[in-house]
């Protein structure tokens, strides 16, 4: 299931047993913890709520059969399994989960096909998926969560956003409540406050800077680069970024190359699906020996740096200068 049909689950009463946890969308996956905790009482939850980090089977199979007290049921939490454990060996416990304990296994980032823990818990269909949202959902949570704060964001606003800063929920957590701030309760948002406000993403600023690039306005470009290292970005930081970006763009090229659509090759690409998203699109303008000449090309940065051939603010931009960008179709 996915994270919709999990906090649906909660909202009905989530059912005992074990439930696996697993995803890129860390924040999201923290508010459905936070969830299924608060469905304790609060004076019970010392009692009924036990948070585990790294359990030996011993200990999560003696966590997991420890009685509720004043309650019906328990919950118990685990955080990753114990280094260096068979991962095999915890099955039996979660197997032989008493009827009136809940048990969560969180894991952070996305568990491997091959994972004991996730063959067992979709043979269960206990396996609970937290993806990255869609840049709807993003919008969506975006003006909920203003609206509980007193504060009106309009729909194209949040799009808006969403667009500037990423889908990134940590991000937009932190920049939706400096808006909130900003603003104040009984107001609405407006894109003149989101230009004001919000910091956008790196990844969403490198793109915004390659199509500057990329449409023939090289001067914007630099403009733009110059404003990352301004801002105290180290020029070697932007080039492995900048040599990220055209190595995504190359294999979103390579599945356009193979008549792939953009949904299925997004879909088998590793890493944010907004940045994948943006990596498609540009993609569309290069060829595959072109993102291959730029990624040699920064590959070379570090020794352009060391050998003292151009200046530490200097070398990027030689790089990006080296190649016509006009050719490139609008």
């Amino acid at each position: 299931m996915n994270h919709s049909d999990f906090f649906k689950l909660i909202k009905q009463g989530v059912p005992c047993g074990f439930y696996l946890l697993h995803g890129e969308e860390e924040y999201v996956k923290a508010q459905a913890v936070k969830a299924v905790e608060n469905t304790v009482d609060p004076d019970l939850r010392p009692f009924n709520v036990s948070v585990l980090n790294k359990p030996s089977p011993q200990e999560l199979n003696e966590s997991c059969e420890t009685l509720p007290l004043f309650a019906d049921n328990r919950i118990v939490i685990v955080y990753e399994l114990a280094d260096g454990t068979e991962a095999s060996k915890y099955v039996p416990v979660f197997a032989g989960c008493p009827a009136e304990t809940l048990l969560l296994v969180v894991f952070k980032g996305k568990l491997p096909a091959n994972s004991a823990i996730l063959k067992y818990a979709k043979s269960r269909d206990a396996e609970v998926v937290f993806d990255r949202l869609s840049l709807y959902e993003c919008a969506r949570w975006c003006m909920k969560h203003m609206n509980e704060a007193g504060v009106f964001l309009p729909q194209d606003v949040a799009q808006l956003l969403v667009r500037s800063v990423g889908d990134e929920m940590t991000n937009l957590v932190s920049e939706t409540d400096k808006l909130i701030d900003y603003v104040g309760s009984g107001n609405a948002v407006t894109a003149q406050d989101i230009s004001v406000c919000t910091r956008a993403a790196l990844d969403v600023r490198i793109f915004d800077m390659l199509d500057m690039f990329t449409y023939g306005k090289t001067g914007d470009g630099l403009i733009a680069l110059h404003a990352l290292m301004d801002e105290g970005n180290e020029p070697m930081s932007i080039a492995a970024f900048l040599s990220s970006r055209f190595k995504l763009m190359l294999e979103a090229r390579r599945g356009i190359d193979a008549g792939r659509q953009k949904r299925d090759t997004v879909a088998q690409m590793e890493g944010n699906k907004y940045a994948n998203e943006k990596a498609f699109d540009a993609a569309r303008r290069f060829t595959q020996a072109e993102l291959l000449g730029l990624i040699s090309d920064l590959s070379d940065t570090a020794f352009m740096k060391i050998s003292g051939a151009a200046k530490d603010d200097k070398y990027i931009e030689l790089v990006l200068l080296k190649h016509d960008w006009r050719q490139y179709p609008v």
